[in-house]
């Protein structure tokens, strides 16, 4: 009678099992780990892309701040003239040409600048703003459009003041003058001729334009310093950005 002998299987040692769950984990935590790494390599890539974007739209700021302002300028020593002008009881026939020729050339010099606030607005509406890394650059980004929205805000109350100023000036300018005045094949103002005479010398009517052209002035005068801040702080901000970023 035959007897048959079962094969005897050595049981694996804990340890075997121990050692085969530790390779699988640490192949699954290798794999995780390097897909963390792949994933904050795009992410940095991308955030150095929108800083460049970002710098670039400084740059055009700081480029039309600074002309804006010398704009601004020009427009506050011609609002300034017309209020002289307009407090005189008499004027020579080159001071009543000039005070047509101030009245509307301040109006064309009356800037109303866009800052290029594009790629922030874009991070912010895409949530890529968390992608900036250092908590003081991203303070400085946010602090400075900020300012460019304050900016914003101030440039509409200035629109609101010029269409008051437009009003009046309805009633002391003659229109047809000033349209004499607009050269229409390239739309220079130039200074008209003769004795171009007011519609009233009134000097209620007078005094209102001046009060309206003086919160005009008053207004170009206050954003004046603001601009020259905001140049200053978009300077700052695109070193600080390079510099962080080493960009050139």
């Amino acid at each position: 009678m035959e007897v048959h002998h079962h094969a005897h299987t050595e049981r694996k040692k804990w340890t075997h099992y121990f050692f085969e769950f530790l390779m699988l984990f640490l192949a699954v935590f290798a794999g995780f780990l390097a897909e963390n790494w792949r994933e904050h390599i795009v992410e940095r890539k991308r955030e150095k892309e929108y800083i460049r974007s970002m710098i670039e739209d400084l740059k055009l700021d700081t480029t039309g701040l600074s002309a804006d302002n010398n704009t601004r300028k020009e427009a506050v020593a011609m609002y300034d003239s017309v209020i002289t002008l307009l407090r005189k009881n008499e004027r020579s026939q080159f001071e009543q040409q000039r005070i047509y020729y101030l009245a509307r050339m301040s109006l064309r010099l009356s800037p109303f600048p866009k800052l290029n606030d594009r790629t922030y607005e874009q991070m912010k509406s895409s949530g890529n703003l968390r992608l900036i890394h250092d908590n003081e650059i991203s303070d400085k980004i946010t602090h400075y459009y900020f300012k460019v929205k304050e900016f914003s805000l101030n440039t509409d109350q200035t629109l609101l003041r010029l269409q008051s100023l437009i009003e009046i000036q309805g009633k002391v300018f003659d229109g047809a003058i000033f349209q004499q005045m607009i050269n229409i094949k390239n739309f220079e103002i130039n200074q008209p001729e003769g004795y171009p005479a007011l519609i009233t010398e009134d000097k209620q009517t007078l005094n209102e334009l001046s009060v309206r052209i003086h919160y005009v002035l008053s207004i170009l005068l206050y954003s004046q310093n603001f601009i020259t801040e905001l140049e200053k702080e978009a300077l700052r901000l695109i070193e600080a950005l390079k510099e962080e970023y080493h960009l050139k």
